[in-house]
Protein backbone atom coordinates (compact mmCIF):
# COMPACT_ATOMS: atom_id res chain seq x y z
CA UNK A 1 0.00 0.00 0.00
CA UNK A 2 0.66 3.93 0.05
CA UNK A 3 -0.31 5.54 3.22
CA UNK A 4 0.12 9.01 3.94
CA UNK A 5 0.34 10.52 7.14
CA UNK A 6 -0.65 13.98 7.99
CA UNK A 7 -0.86 16.17 10.95
CA UNK A 8 -0.59 20.18 11.05
CA UNK A 9 2.67 21.87 12.07
CA UNK A 10 2.89 20.36 16.01
CA UNK A 11 6.25 19.06 16.84
CA UNK A 12 4.13 16.58 19.71
CA UNK A 13 1.35 15.59 17.39
CA UNK A 14 4.19 14.32 14.80
CA UNK A 15 5.51 11.98 17.78
CA UNK A 16 2.58 10.72 18.10
CA UNK A 17 2.42 9.29 14.48
CA UNK A 18 5.75 8.27 14.38
CA UNK A 19 6.34 4.43 15.69
CA UNK A 20 2.84 3.69 12.94
CA UNK A 21 4.41 5.06 10.64
CA UNK A 22 7.64 2.78 10.69
CA UNK A 23 5.38 0.04 11.38
CA UNK A 24 3.90 0.12 7.86
CA UNK A 25 7.17 0.68 6.39
CA UNK A 26 9.09 -1.66 7.87
CA UNK A 27 6.03 -3.73 6.47
CA UNK A 28 6.75 -2.84 2.82
CA UNK A 29 4.69 -0.53 2.70
CA UNK A 30 5.11 3.31 1.08
CA UNK A 31 4.70 6.00 3.76
CA UNK A 32 4.95 9.92 3.62
CA UNK A 33 4.02 12.00 6.07
CA UNK A 34 2.72 15.90 4.71
CA UNK A 35 2.98 18.52 6.52
CA UNK A 36 3.22 22.65 6.36
CA UNK A 37 7.19 23.16 6.25
CA UNK A 38 8.08 24.03 9.45
CA UNK A 39 7.95 20.31 10.17
CA UNK A 40 9.95 18.85 7.53
CA UNK A 41 13.00 18.65 9.31
CA UNK A 42 11.43 16.88 12.39
CA UNK A 43 10.02 14.54 9.77
CA UNK A 44 13.32 13.79 8.31
CA UNK A 45 14.85 13.44 11.14
CA UNK A 46 12.63 10.58 12.63
CA UNK A 47 14.21 8.79 9.24
CA UNK A 48 10.77 9.82 7.59
CA UNK A 49 9.90 10.99 4.00
CA UNK A 50 8.47 14.69 4.10
CA UNK A 51 5.87 15.95 1.75
CA UNK A 52 6.10 20.00 2.44
CA UNK A 53 2.01 21.42 1.73
CA UNK A 54 0.71 25.16 2.54
CA UNK A 55 2.68 27.70 3.43
CA UNK A 56 4.74 28.58 6.97
CA UNK A 57 2.89 27.45 10.27
CA UNK A 58 4.11 28.68 13.44
CA UNK A 59 2.19 27.12 16.35
CA UNK A 60 2.97 29.10 18.94
CA UNK A 61 2.14 32.24 16.24
CA UNK A 62 -1.52 30.61 15.27
CA UNK A 63 -2.01 30.55 19.38
CA UNK A 64 -1.56 34.28 19.23
CA UNK A 65 -3.56 34.83 16.47
CA UNK A 66 -6.58 32.67 18.13
CA UNK A 67 -5.86 35.08 21.27
CA UNK A 68 -5.85 38.04 18.75
CA UNK A 69 -9.11 36.70 16.85
CA UNK A 70 -11.31 35.57 19.88
CA UNK A 71 -10.53 39.38 21.33
CA UNK A 72 -11.80 40.88 18.36
CA UNK A 73 -14.36 38.62 18.37
CA UNK A 74 -15.16 39.73 21.63
CA UNK A 75 -15.08 36.14 22.82
CA UNK A 76 -13.50 34.81 25.90
CA UNK A 77 -9.39 34.30 26.08
CA UNK A 78 -8.93 30.49 25.83
CA UNK A 79 -7.97 30.57 29.55
CA UNK A 80 -11.40 30.76 30.12
CA UNK A 81 -11.82 27.92 27.52
CA UNK A 82 -15.55 26.99 28.47
CA UNK A 83 -16.24 30.47 28.21
CA UNK A 84 -15.04 30.60 24.89
CA UNK A 85 -16.46 27.59 23.42
CA UNK A 86 -12.84 26.03 23.08
CA UNK A 87 -13.19 23.71 25.60
CA UNK A 88 -13.67 19.90 24.51
CA UNK A 89 -13.42 18.36 28.03
CA UNK A 90 -17.07 18.99 29.36
CA UNK A 91 -18.53 14.89 29.98
CA UNK A 92 -21.33 15.82 31.72
CA UNK A 93 -24.72 15.00 30.21
CA UNK A 94 -26.77 17.58 31.37
CA UNK A 95 -23.69 20.01 30.21
CA UNK A 96 -23.91 18.90 26.65
CA UNK A 97 -27.02 20.82 25.34
CA UNK A 98 -27.33 21.32 22.10
CA UNK A 99 -26.32 24.82 22.39
CA UNK A 100 -23.11 24.72 24.38
CA UNK A 101 -21.80 21.84 21.96
CA UNK A 102 -23.17 24.22 19.13
CA UNK A 103 -21.04 26.35 20.30
CA UNK A 104 -17.93 24.30 20.98
CA UNK A 105 -18.25 23.58 17.08
CA UNK A 106 -18.94 27.02 15.93
CA UNK A 107 -15.94 28.55 17.82
CA UNK A 108 -13.12 25.13 17.40
CA UNK A 109 -14.11 25.87 13.37
CA UNK A 110 -12.71 28.75 12.62
CA UNK A 111 -10.48 29.52 15.49
CA UNK A 112 -8.99 25.90 15.81
CA UNK A 113 -9.73 23.63 13.08
CA UNK A 114 -9.25 26.10 9.79
CA UNK A 115 -5.90 27.48 11.39
CA UNK A 116 -4.52 23.76 11.51
CA UNK A 117 -5.68 23.11 7.96
CA UNK A 118 -5.88 26.43 6.27
CA UNK A 119 -6.89 26.16 2.35
CA UNK A 120 -3.67 26.28 0.88
CA UNK A 121 -2.46 23.23 3.01
CA UNK A 122 -5.98 21.42 1.98
CA UNK A 123 -5.45 22.19 -1.92
CA UNK A 124 -1.87 20.76 -1.71
CA UNK A 125 -2.55 18.13 -0.25
CA UNK A 126 -5.21 16.85 -2.28
CA UNK A 127 -3.30 17.81 -5.50
CA UNK A 128 -0.41 15.61 -4.26
CA UNK A 129 -2.90 13.05 -2.74
CA UNK A 130 -4.11 12.74 -6.37
CA UNK A 131 -0.93 12.59 -7.75
CA UNK A 132 0.87 10.03 -5.40
CA UNK A 133 -2.67 7.84 -5.08
CA UNK A 134 -2.35 6.78 -1.73
CA UNK A 135 -4.41 3.74 -0.47
CA UNK A 136 -4.92 5.07 3.00
CA UNK A 137 -4.44 8.40 4.59
CA UNK A 138 -4.25 8.67 8.41
CA UNK A 139 -4.68 12.07 10.12
CA UNK A 140 -4.40 13.85 12.99
CA UNK A 141 -7.54 14.86 14.55
CA UNK A 142 -7.15 18.23 14.13
CA UNK A 143 -6.10 18.17 10.61
CA UNK A 144 -9.16 17.62 8.44
CA UNK A 145 -7.13 18.38 5.49
CA UNK A 146 -6.37 14.28 5.82
CA UNK A 147 -9.99 13.67 5.25
CA UNK A 148 -10.69 16.29 2.64
CA UNK A 149 -8.02 14.59 0.30
CA UNK A 150 -8.58 11.14 0.93
CA UNK A 151 -12.09 11.71 -0.11
CA UNK A 152 -11.04 13.86 -3.22
CA UNK A 153 -8.56 11.15 -4.04
CA UNK A 154 -10.62 7.97 -3.50
CA UNK A 155 -8.33 6.72 -0.27
CA UNK A 156 -9.42 5.31 2.80
CA UNK A 157 -8.66 7.37 5.88
CA UNK A 158 -7.91 6.87 9.54
CA UNK A 159 -8.16 9.03 12.60
CA UNK A 160 -5.15 8.52 14.61
CA UNK A 161 -5.95 9.96 18.13
CA UNK A 162 -3.47 10.58 21.91
CA UNK A 163 -5.17 10.28 24.74
CA UNK A 164 -8.96 10.41 25.73
CA UNK A 165 -11.24 10.77 22.45
CA UNK A 166 -12.96 14.05 23.86
CA UNK A 167 -13.61 14.86 19.58
CA UNK A 168 -15.02 11.50 19.00
CA UNK A 169 -17.58 11.99 22.12
CA UNK A 170 -18.44 15.19 21.43
CA UNK A 171 -18.95 14.70 18.20
CA UNK A 172 -21.10 11.74 18.31
CA UNK A 173 -23.27 13.36 20.33
CA UNK A 174 -23.65 16.14 18.55
CA UNK A 175 -24.66 14.66 15.30
CA UNK A 176 -27.19 12.29 17.39
CA UNK A 177 -28.70 15.88 18.84
CA UNK A 178 -28.63 17.23 15.17
CA UNK A 179 -30.30 14.31 13.57
CA UNK A 180 -33.01 14.18 15.71
CA UNK A 181 -34.09 17.67 14.58
CA UNK A 182 -36.12 19.05 12.14
CA UNK A 183 -34.15 19.95 8.85
CA UNK A 184 -34.44 23.65 9.41
CA UNK A 185 -32.68 23.42 12.57
CA UNK A 186 -30.09 20.85 11.83
CA UNK A 187 -26.98 23.73 11.79
CA UNK A 188 -23.38 22.21 12.20
CA UNK A 189 -20.46 24.45 11.61
CA UNK A 190 -17.85 21.82 11.58
CA UNK A 191 -20.45 20.26 8.34
CA UNK A 192 -20.36 23.63 6.56
CA UNK A 193 -16.91 23.74 6.43
CA UNK A 194 -15.79 20.97 5.36
CA UNK A 195 -18.65 19.93 2.89
CA UNK A 196 -17.48 23.70 1.03
CA UNK A 197 -13.86 22.66 1.25
CA UNK A 198 -15.09 18.90 -0.16
CA UNK A 199 -17.29 20.27 -2.90
CA UNK A 200 -14.61 22.81 -4.20
CA UNK A 201 -12.67 19.35 -5.04
CA UNK A 202 -15.27 17.77 -6.47
CA UNK A 203 -16.45 15.31 -3.38
CA UNK A 204 -19.35 15.07 -0.77
CA UNK A 205 -19.01 15.49 2.87
CA UNK A 206 -20.75 12.88 5.40
CA UNK A 207 -20.14 12.56 8.72
CA UNK A 208 -17.10 9.96 8.49
CA UNK A 209 -14.80 12.65 7.11
CA UNK A 210 -15.37 14.55 10.72
CA UNK A 211 -14.16 10.96 12.87
CA UNK A 212 -12.78 9.20 10.34
CA UNK A 213 -13.81 5.39 8.75
CA UNK A 214 -12.25 4.18 11.76
CA UNK A 215 -9.71 5.67 14.83
CA UNK A 216 -6.21 4.15 16.18
CA UNK A 217 -5.86 4.24 19.26
CA UNK A 218 -3.16 4.17 22.09
CA UNK A 219 -5.66 4.64 25.02
CA UNK A 220 -6.20 1.45 26.97
CA UNK A 221 -10.04 0.06 27.55
CA UNK A 222 -9.73 1.17 31.35
CA UNK A 223 -9.50 4.93 30.19
CA UNK A 224 -10.84 5.14 27.45
CA UNK A 225 -14.08 6.94 26.54
CA UNK A 226 -17.40 5.42 25.41
CA UNK A 227 -17.88 6.65 22.18
CA UNK A 228 -19.82 4.45 18.98
CA UNK A 229 -17.19 4.46 16.96
CA UNK A 230 -14.69 1.97 15.07
CA UNK A 231 -11.37 1.51 16.90
CA UNK A 232 -8.54 -0.40 16.11
CA UNK A 233 -6.33 -0.31 19.60
CA UNK A 234 -2.37 -0.34 19.44
CA UNK A 235 -0.03 -0.42 22.37
CA UNK A 236 1.40 3.12 23.26
CA UNK A 237 5.87 3.14 22.07
CA UNK A 238 7.52 6.01 23.55
CA UNK A 239 9.19 8.16 21.11
CA UNK A 240 11.39 10.82 21.73
CA UNK A 241 12.52 12.26 18.74
CA UNK A 242 16.12 12.19 17.92
CA UNK A 243 18.10 12.02 21.11
CA UNK A 244 21.13 11.10 23.17
CA UNK A 245 21.02 9.14 26.42
CA UNK A 246 23.68 11.04 29.09
CA UNK A 247 26.63 9.36 31.02
CA UNK A 248 24.81 9.79 34.07
CA UNK A 249 22.05 7.34 33.51
CA UNK A 250 24.51 4.83 33.25
CA UNK A 251 24.86 4.44 37.07
CA UNK A 252 21.76 3.89 39.14
CA UNK A 253 20.20 6.23 41.14
CA UNK A 254 21.60 6.32 44.80
CA UNK A 255 18.17 7.47 45.86
CA UNK A 256 14.85 7.20 44.92
CA UNK A 257 14.27 9.03 41.96
CA UNK A 258 11.78 11.54 40.98
CA UNK A 259 10.91 13.01 37.37
CA UNK A 260 9.87 16.35 36.91
CA UNK A 261 8.78 17.66 33.60
CA UNK A 262 6.27 20.94 32.64
CA UNK A 263 6.54 19.79 28.85
CA UNK A 264 6.83 23.04 26.27
CA UNK A 265 5.73 26.29 27.45
CA UNK A 266 3.38 25.41 30.86
CA UNK A 267 6.32 27.00 33.70
CA UNK A 268 3.07 29.63 33.98
CA UNK A 269 0.78 27.40 35.70
CA UNK A 270 3.06 26.96 38.97
CA UNK A 271 2.60 31.00 39.65
CA UNK A 272 6.06 32.06 38.13
CA UNK A 273 9.98 30.72 38.38
CA UNK A 274 10.42 31.68 41.94
CA UNK A 275 7.26 29.53 42.81
CA UNK A 276 8.57 26.42 41.01
CA UNK A 277 11.90 26.60 42.64
CA UNK A 278 10.02 26.52 45.88
CA UNK A 279 8.06 23.61 45.14
CA UNK A 280 11.75 21.65 43.82
CA UNK A 281 13.29 22.68 46.93
CA UNK A 282 10.41 21.12 49.14
CA UNK A 283 10.52 18.40 46.91
CA UNK A 284 13.88 18.02 47.43
CA UNK A 285 14.25 17.61 50.99
CA UNK A 286 12.73 14.58 50.47
CA UNK A 287 15.45 11.32 50.59
CA UNK A 288 15.02 11.59 46.44
CA UNK A 289 17.43 12.42 43.78
CA UNK A 290 15.42 15.15 41.31
CA UNK A 291 15.47 15.11 37.87
CA UNK A 292 14.25 18.61 36.36
CA UNK A 293 13.66 18.76 32.46
CA UNK A 294 13.86 22.41 32.33
CA UNK A 295 14.50 25.33 29.66
CA UNK A 296 17.87 27.35 29.94
CA UNK A 297 15.75 30.16 31.19
CA UNK A 298 14.53 28.54 33.92
CA UNK A 299 17.90 27.04 35.03
CA UNK A 300 19.33 30.67 34.78
CA UNK A 301 16.34 32.04 36.89
CA UNK A 302 16.43 29.23 39.71
CA UNK A 303 20.02 29.75 40.42
CA UNK A 304 21.43 27.12 42.89
CA UNK A 305 19.55 24.36 43.82
CA UNK A 306 20.13 21.70 46.28
CA UNK A 307 22.32 18.81 45.88
CA UNK A 308 20.08 16.20 45.26
CA UNK A 309 18.65 18.08 42.23
CA UNK A 310 19.52 17.68 38.74
CA UNK A 311 18.59 20.38 36.48
CA UNK A 312 18.60 19.36 32.65
CA UNK A 313 17.41 20.75 29.17
CA UNK A 314 16.25 17.05 28.05
CA UNK A 315 16.11 14.19 28.81
CA UNK A 316 14.53 10.72 26.82
CA UNK A 317 11.91 10.01 29.27
CA UNK A 318 11.79 6.46 27.61
CA UNK A 319 15.39 6.10 29.15
CA UNK A 320 15.26 8.24 32.84
CA UNK A 321 11.90 6.92 34.00
CA UNK A 322 12.14 2.61 33.90
CA UNK A 323 14.44 3.46 36.95
CA UNK A 324 12.58 5.89 38.58
CA UNK A 325 10.19 6.13 41.46
CA UNK A 326 7.65 8.73 40.41
CA UNK A 327 7.00 11.57 37.72
CA UNK A 328 5.97 14.74 38.41
CA UNK A 329 4.09 16.54 34.88
CA UNK A 330 1.25 18.13 33.54
CA UNK A 331 -0.55 15.76 31.56
CA UNK A 332 0.60 15.25 28.24
CA UNK A 333 -0.85 12.38 26.41
CA UNK A 334 3.04 11.37 25.77
CA UNK A 335 4.46 11.87 29.26
CA UNK A 336 1.24 10.14 30.37
CA UNK A 337 2.09 7.21 28.11
CA UNK A 338 5.66 6.93 28.59
CA UNK A 339 4.94 6.70 32.20
CA UNK A 340 2.46 4.17 31.97
CA UNK A 341 4.78 2.07 29.26
CA UNK A 342 7.65 2.23 32.42
CA UNK A 343 4.87 1.60 35.36
CA UNK A 344 6.00 4.72 37.00
CA UNK A 345 3.60 6.65 39.43
CA UNK A 346 2.16 10.44 38.22
CA UNK A 347 2.15 13.34 40.13
CA UNK A 348 -0.08 15.32 37.47
CA UNK A 349 -0.84 19.26 37.68
CA UNK A 350 -3.08 19.68 34.64
CA UNK A 351 -2.57 22.40 32.44
CA UNK A 352 -6.12 22.90 31.66
CA UNK A 353 -5.97 22.10 27.58
CA UNK A 354 -7.45 19.29 26.23
CA UNK A 355 -7.41 15.39 28.02
CA UNK A 356 -5.04 16.81 31.01
CA UNK A 357 -7.81 17.21 33.39
CA UNK A 358 -9.47 13.99 32.61
CA UNK A 359 -6.28 12.10 32.25
CA UNK A 360 -5.25 13.41 36.25
CA UNK A 361 -8.57 12.27 37.43
CA UNK A 362 -8.12 8.90 35.54
CA UNK A 363 -4.55 8.71 37.38
CA UNK A 364 -6.13 9.24 40.89
CA UNK A 365 -9.39 6.37 40.30
CA UNK A 366 -6.99 4.15 38.87
CA UNK A 367 -4.61 4.19 41.72
CA UNK A 368 -1.35 4.71 39.74
CA UNK A 369 -1.18 8.76 40.77
CA UNK A 370 -2.42 11.83 42.14
CA UNK A 371 -3.18 15.05 41.25
CA UNK A 372 -2.67 19.05 41.53
CA UNK A 373 -5.51 21.01 40.88
CA UNK A 374 -3.87 24.48 40.79
CA UNK A 375 0.41 24.30 41.28
CA UNK A 376 -0.26 28.01 42.20
CA UNK A 377 -2.74 27.62 45.39
CA UNK A 378 -0.64 24.36 46.93
CA UNK A 379 1.83 24.74 50.08
CA UNK A 380 5.23 23.28 48.88
CA UNK A 381 5.23 21.10 51.87
CA UNK A 382 1.83 19.41 50.87
CA UNK A 383 2.91 19.55 47.52
CA UNK A 384 6.04 17.22 48.75
CA UNK A 385 3.57 15.34 50.98
CA UNK A 386 2.21 13.83 47.50
CA UNK A 387 5.18 13.18 46.11
CA UNK A 388 6.06 11.29 49.54
CA UNK A 389 2.96 9.70 49.19
CA UNK A 390 3.85 8.21 45.42
CA UNK A 391 7.57 7.16 46.37
CA UNK A 392 6.75 5.35 49.73
CA UNK A 393 3.44 3.73 49.37
CA UNK A 394 3.67 0.56 47.23
CA UNK A 395 -0.51 0.44 46.00
CA UNK A 396 0.54 3.19 43.90
CA UNK A 397 3.68 1.41 41.93
CA UNK A 398 1.55 -1.80 41.98
CA UNK A 399 -1.59 0.16 40.11
CA UNK A 400 0.94 1.18 37.73
CA UNK A 401 2.04 -2.00 37.04
CA UNK A 402 -1.31 -3.44 36.89
CA UNK A 403 -1.76 0.12 34.11
CA UNK A 404 1.40 -1.42 32.25
CA UNK A 405 0.16 -4.97 32.19
CA UNK A 406 -2.74 -3.77 30.58
CA UNK A 407 -1.11 -1.45 28.11
CA UNK A 408 0.73 -4.68 27.28
CA UNK A 409 -2.21 -6.75 25.77
CA UNK A 410 -2.45 -4.02 23.26
CA UNK A 411 -0.99 -5.40 19.84
CA UNK A 412 2.11 -3.05 19.18
CA UNK A 413 2.15 -1.10 15.93
CA UNK A 414 3.64 -3.96 13.29
CA UNK A 415 1.15 -6.14 14.70
CA UNK A 416 -1.97 -3.98 13.72
CA UNK A 417 -0.64 -3.64 9.97
CA UNK A 418 -2.78 -6.52 8.80
CA UNK A 419 -5.77 -4.97 10.89
CA UNK A 420 -5.12 -1.53 8.56
CA UNK A 421 -4.56 -3.30 5.15
CA UNK A 422 -7.89 -5.13 5.76
CA UNK A 423 -10.15 -2.11 6.45
CA UNK A 424 -8.21 0.12 3.39
CA UNK A 425 -9.06 -2.92 1.41
CA UNK A 426 -12.62 -2.67 2.71
CA UNK A 427 -13.41 0.57 2.69
CA UNK A 428 -12.05 1.29 -0.84
CA UNK A 429 -13.94 -1.55 -2.04
CA UNK A 430 -17.05 0.26 -1.16
CA UNK A 431 -16.17 3.31 -2.29
CA UNK A 432 -15.86 1.60 -5.77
Amino acid sequence: MRVLFTTFAAPSHLQNMVTMAWALQTAGHEVRVASQPDLADAITSAGLTAVPVGESHDVAQQVQEINDNLDQENVAAPQNAGDAGLDMNELRPEKLTREYMLKVFGTMTPFVFQNCSPDGMIDDLVAFSRHWRPDLVVWDTFTFAGPIAARACGAAHARLIAGLDLMGAMRTRFVADRDSRPAAEREDPLRDWLASRLERHGAAYDDEVATGQWTITPTPRSLSLPVPLRYVPVRFVPYNGRSVVPDWLREPPRRKRVCLTLGLSYRDMWGGVSRLGEMLSAVADLDVEVVAALSADQREALGDMPGNVRMVDFVPLSAVLPDSAAIIHHGGVKTFGTAMACAVPQLIVPEGQWDTAHLARRAEDGGFGLSVGDARGIEPKEFARLVARLVDEPSFARAARSLRRESLTMPAPNEIVPSLEALTAEHRAQAG
